[in-house]
């Protein structure tokens, strides 16, 4: 596991490198904590495995500030599979809280109202935190 990463950028690096590894228990680990008991562990694993992972581009990364800090990251990941070859272009967003960057997974709605606390943790209500970030 080592040291937390230092920037949204490099903990999105590092989630490329663990798919290219194999490596799903960090994946969940780095994904946002209200959202890991959703994530289906079998098909991360199972799509990390078939794949033969060609690349990772990089295009900006936007440190957006705030408390907690959030961040964009903007990239392209390509791999090739049974089906052909394939890229993907994402604009993810990332909050950073208690020291540790975490990918919120746009695939796993977070459930809050507007008034209510922010699912990352911060303590702030949902409208004043991570409501804005998420795509």
């Amino acid at each position: 596991a080592g040291q937390p990463a230092p920037c949204a950028e490099k903990l999105m690096r590092s989630r490329y490198s663990a798919y290219v590894l194999g490596l799903t228990d960090y994946l969940v680990q780095t994904t946002l904590p209200v959202q890991q008991a959703a994530l289906d562990r079998e098909a991360i694993a199972q799509w990390s495995a078939q794949s033969t992972w060609l690349g990772l581009e990089v295009e900006s990364a936007e440190v957006l500030g705030g408390k907690p800090e959030h961040a964009f990251v903007t990239f392209t990941a390509r791999w090739h599979d049974g089906n052909g070859e394939h890229s993907h272009k994402e604009r993810s967003s990332f909050v950073q809280n208690q020291g540790h960057w975490y990918f919120i997974d746009s695939t796993v709605p977070l459930k809050a109202g507007r008034n209510d606390g922010c699912p990352c943790g911060s303590e702030q209500k949902f409208k004043k935190c991570c409501s804005a970030y998420v795509i």
